[in-house]
């Protein structure tokens, strides 16, 4: 019965997330996806000034390739959802290159739990591509690469670009991009999408269920009660 249980609860626990969970992280991609949580802010850094870009090194705001960093490619719904054109093929506006050396932060005013970003020309092997997350005094929670995005959908390949959506079970208010300083690799992202939201009630409903299920086992495991 024990061992039955514990095997019960995984399974619940596990088919409550979606994706792939890597410690903090609750993570899923999709090629021409869009956010997965309604009312997000949104960034298409088409602007001179993105207000919550900061860049360093060689981290630039470009339209087209310079040889290195290469235009996201849309396609599906995701150009269309944020306002950009074409809807299918390279990107043709502004977005964030972050080439060998560089980094691109993104900060919020406020902590958030969601982020979502059109992840380009994704590189499957760690520290190629890095996605390093922080609260607000600047402690850090964790660190998501490109091989991370392909676990959580395996039909993606080396250099796809795919709508990724992260959910961090602790607020992040700050997010690093680097790229590895070995040439030519470069990480280039575009769209991002943020919100203060926390997992989903349909996760925490199933979790309720496991914490439930454990509730029923230990009374029936109280001095005088009745096994089955």
């Amino acid at each position: 019965m024990k061992n039955h249980l514990s095997m019960s609860l995984i399974s619940i626990l596990a088919g409550s997330v979606p994706g792939i969970a890597n410690g903090q992280f609750t993570v899923t991609a999709q090629i021409g996806g869009i956010p997965s949580v309604n009312g997000a802010i949104l960034e298409n850094f088409n602007e001179p000034n993105p207000p919550i870009l900061m860049l360093a090194g060689s981290a630039y705001l470009r339209i087209g390739s310079d040889g290195v960093a290469t235009p996201p490619a849309f396609s599906g719904g995701t150009a269309a959802f944020f306002g950009e054109t074409p809807a299918n093929g390279p990107d043709a506006s502004q977005f964030v290159a972050v080439e060998p050396g560089g980094s691109a932060t993104l900060g919020f005013s406020t902590p958030q739990h969601y982020l979502g970003l059109h992840w380009g020309t994704i590189d499957p092997y760690a520290g190629m591509n890095d996605l390093t997350f922080y609260d607000s005094a600047f402690n850090l929670i964790g660190t998501l690469g490109g091989q991370n995005i392909m676990w959580s959908n395996g039909s993606l390949n080396p250099g796809d670009s795919a709508y990724v959506n992260i959910i961090s079970t602790t607020a992040f208010s700050w997010v690093v991009a680097s790229a590895t300083p070995i040439y030519p690799e470069s990480f280039e992202f575009d769209d991002v999408a943020y919100a203060a939201v926390v997992p989903e009630p349909a996760s925490g409903a199933l979790f309720g269920a496991g914490l439930c299920i454990i509730g029923l086992h230990l009374v029936r495991r109280q001095p005088g009660s009745v096994q089955a």
